[in-house]
């Protein structure tokens, strides 16, 4: 049998495969990534056990049933991660596997021949590509360290931030902190302090995060000042990370395939937006390129993944072999 997983910051999915490859157990876990979890490391250790042990146990598998596993995980950003993340995999007793950055999945999944670019804006942010060769570049997904615009959590942040310039520290009520204000049921100023202890609560208050999220995308589409201000950031990310890997990796072959992915490019944003981040992505791109949403799951490309690697395609290198 087969194991595929897409680990993120909110979720992680779990796929068994049969020998044919086809998908015989789905288990929808917690988050997996060591940046989020208490202990770190060891919870992103505690979490995948717990998650693999639930999937076997449920289709009457054991771990050593499981041959070979392909997982993209969240959190994996560095050498230092891959490290960790491989030496977990060998303690829960995983033989042959290939542990890298969520952000390839979608590639695997989605770009033709396994070839582009998936740009992705989930919880946070992530840029991953494999060019012809199978070598593998990822940028951003280290938050304020890296620059990054357009996660949930920054667009949450920067419109409490927005509402809160207006309303604290100028005392004027814009379109932007009105919407605000409407949306959430706010009648005084400690009315909207205290809604900041709820935003940042992800867990407790999921659906007021969503909500805040709908109402920039709303003001974007309306036209307002400081939502315009918010998405020229969140594509000129975008731009700059693709124009980025379009340099450090070799595509032969045009146009390459930008997929977008994540939660806010699959169901938050609208078209105003996504239309601009095209706008700049072109500006600042030498290469051709299409631009697509991605259609399946993540743990669908890793599937993808380990039926290709196993039916004879040329095994690709790690992330930093």
């Amino acid at each position: 049998m087969y194991l595929a997983i897409d680990g993120g910051g909110t979720k992680t999915e779990y796929l068994l495969l049969d020998q044919e490859f086809k998908t015989v157990g789905r288990h929808l876990g917690g988050c997996i990534n060591h940046d989020f979890l208490e202990g770190g490391w060891d919870g992103t250790k505690r979490e995948l056990l717990n998650g693999v042990r639930t999937l076997t146990g449920n289709n009457g598998a054991h771990i050593s049933d499981i041959k070979d596993v392909a997982a993209g995980l969240a959190g994996i950003d560095n050498g230092r991660d891959q490290e960790e993340i491989e030496g977990i995999f060998r303690e829960i007793g995983f033989r042959e596997f290939t542990a890298c950055n969520d952000g390839f999945l979608t590639v695997w999944g989605e770009c033709p021949g396994g070839v582009g670019i998936a740009y992705n804006c989930g919880t946070a942010v992530c840029c991953a590509g494999i060019d012809e060769s199978g070598r593998m570049e990822k940028t951003a997904g280290f938050d304020e360290w890296s620059g990054d615009a357009g996660g949930g959590n920054w667009i949450v942040q920067n419109v409490f931030r927005l509402a809160y310039r207006s309303l604290v520290l100028h005392r004027k009520e814009t379109a932007f902190a009105a919407a605000y204000r409407r949306r959430f049921s706010l009648k005084t100023e400690a009315d909207f302090l205290n809604s900041w202890s709820m935003l940042k609560d992800a867990g407790g208050y999921p659906d007021m995060r969503k909500d805040a999220i709908a109402l920039f995308f709303e003001q974007l589409e309306a036209g307002e000042e400081g939502a315009a201000e918010l998405a020229e950031q969140m594509a000129l990310c975008g731009a700059e990370n693709i124009r980025a890997l379009t340099e450090r990796l070799v595509f032969s072959e045009s146009p390459v395939s930008v997929v977008l992915t994540g939660s806010i490019h699959t169901k938050a944003a609208n078209r105003t937006y996504l239309a601009l981040l095209e706008r700049r992505i072109r500006e600042r791109t030498a290469l051709p390129f299409t631009m697509t949403m991605a259609s399946g799951t993540p743990a669908e490309g890793a599937a993808r993944h380990i039926r290709g690697k196993w039916e004879g395609s040329a095994r690709r290198p790690g992330m930093f072999g």
